[in-house]
């Protein structure tokens, strides 16, 4: 009479095989899940600047978002209280900071606000004209970010991914108010979403950063101060996603892979042929 083991040995090692391809075949990051997403311009498309990252901290998240450093390159963060605010725009999470360089002492306001009904989520397009302001200006600006990497070394040792200087795109908007015939508010408005997959979440972040103009004239020292304080947020809240190799070919590259390799092949096949294993050591 035949064991459990023979008659089912060929399912259970061709299962192990499957399962073992796959594996082979995966990046590290596929195996060990990151949070992988999207920083893009718009809200309801893709665009040609969209950029996949992954997120350091859950933005989803009140205590990780609460405990979003106070310190970013110099620049001094004081909290305002959102309660109110996140309840009438339908906001799940929101952290709203006021950020001060000391060598400035010009204050940019920072925001990151998630919710997850994208149809009452609130875009600067529509909540500045709301709030009685009027656009004269829309555009993207290119964020430089300096240094992104991130150390990825699962297994065998730390491999260090270096990257020179990245560029992100964000959203630019110039906004003003006016009252009796004379503008008597201006602001910088740059921002961006951070966006997961349509097919797993309707959670839709946005991160914006704001800061006031001098009510006529230029307002490039403003734009160049929003672009890098916003640059200066990029490394705390996001890695770049790299290009990795599967994971054969990292196991491959050492002796002890490659013996790692051979083993997890060899089992999947010793049940395949069990059968004629037990015949040939029994009989």
């Amino acid at each position: 009479m035949k064991s459990f083991l023979e008659y089912y040995s060929r399912i259970i090692g061709f299962l192990l095989l499957t399962f073992v391809v796959i594996i082979l075949l995966s990046t590290p990051s596929m195996i060990f899940a990151h949070a992988i997403t999207m920083i893009d311009t718009e809200l309801s498309y893709a665009t040609d600047e969209a950029m996949t990252v992954r997120s350091k901290l859950d933005l989803g998240n009140n205590e990780h978002m609460r405990a979003f450093s106070n310190d970013i390159g110099g620049w001094i963060g004081s909290d305002y209280d959102t309660a109110g605010v996140a309840e009438r725009l339908d906001a799940d999470i929101m952290l709203m900071r006021d950020y001060i360089n000391p060598e400035t002492f010009q204050p940019v306001i920072f925001l990151v606000m998630q919710s997850n009904n994208r149809s009452s989520f609130h875009p600067p397009i529509v909540c500045y004209p709301a709030l009685g302001y009027t656009i004269v200006e829309e555009g993207t600006v290119k964020i430089p970010v300096q240094n992104m990497s991130w150390v990825e070394g699962p297994w065998f040792g730390t491999v260090q991914h270096l990257y020179p200087n990245v560029t992100v795109t964000a959203k630019k908007l110039i906004v003003t108010k006016q009252s009796g015939g004379k503008v008597t508010d201006r602001r910088v408005v740059l921002y961006f979403y951070v966006k997961n997959s349509p097919f797993t979440s309707d959670t839709i972040t946005m991160v914006r950063v704001s800061a006031l103009a001098a009510p006529e004239g230029s307002y490039d020292g403003i734009l160049n101060l929003t672009t890098t304080f916003m640059a200066n947020t990029m490394p705390c809240m996001f890695e770049l996603r790299q290009d990795e190799d599967p994971v054969i070919l990292i196991l491959m590259a050492t002796n002890m892979g490659k013996l790692v390799v051979g083993f997890m092949l060899l089992l999947p096949l010793a049940f395949i042929f069990y059968p004629q294993i037990k015949k040939r050591v029994f009989v």
